[in-house]
């Protein structure tokens, strides 16, 4: 393998804009929905954001893990991300040790029919950028002994990723 390639010009990286949407009460925690638009966030479409919101309120939680009573704490985030070829949704809820779960589904643009993603995929380095901002909420609140009512508190601003 040639590790000198370099990428085609439609791999590079541009930004795109990412920020807070809403909070979505799941019957078993709160979740705060971020979005990621390739075309900026006023051209998010509300009907996915509908869509997205009827995922996270159904979802299953992850089952109590061998090392802890309980599977979650009550408090979650999700990234919707309108991308160039697909859409993808990304659910994530904190469970005890600083872990967090991971759920994915995608469909394709301009529809609002969201399937299961592959077990193997993770995230795009766009989302990446919301995890860190959420990821760094959670142990500056919850983590710092703060209620986690802080943490909904913390909503990521409307910027470039």
């Amino acid at each position: 393998m040639d590790h000198r390639r370099i990428l085609d010009d439609s791999e590079l990286y541009a930004p795109r804009e990412a920020g807070f949407v809403t909070l979505v009460d799941h019957r078993d925690a709160i979740v705060k929905l971020s979005a990621i638009h390739a075309q900026g966030l006023a051209a998010l479409d509300s009907g996915l954001v509908e869509a997205s919101h009827a995922i996270i309120e159904n979802a299953e939680l992850v089952s109590a893990l061998k090392f802890c009573e309980t599977a979650q704490l009550g408090a979650g985030f999700a990234i919707l991300h309108v991308g160039e070829e697909a859409v993808w949704l990304l659910l994530h809820f904190w469970l005890p040790g600083g872990i967090v779960s991971r759920h994915l589904w995608y469909t394709e643009i301009g529809t609002h029919e969201f399937k299961p993603a592959p077990d193997h995929l993770m995230a795009c380095l766009w989302e990446l950028a919301v995890i860190d901002f959420e990821r760094r909420a959670w142990m500056e609140t919850a983590l710092a002994g703060r209620p986690i009512s802080e943490y909904f508190s913390r909503t990521l601003p409307a910027q470039p990723v």
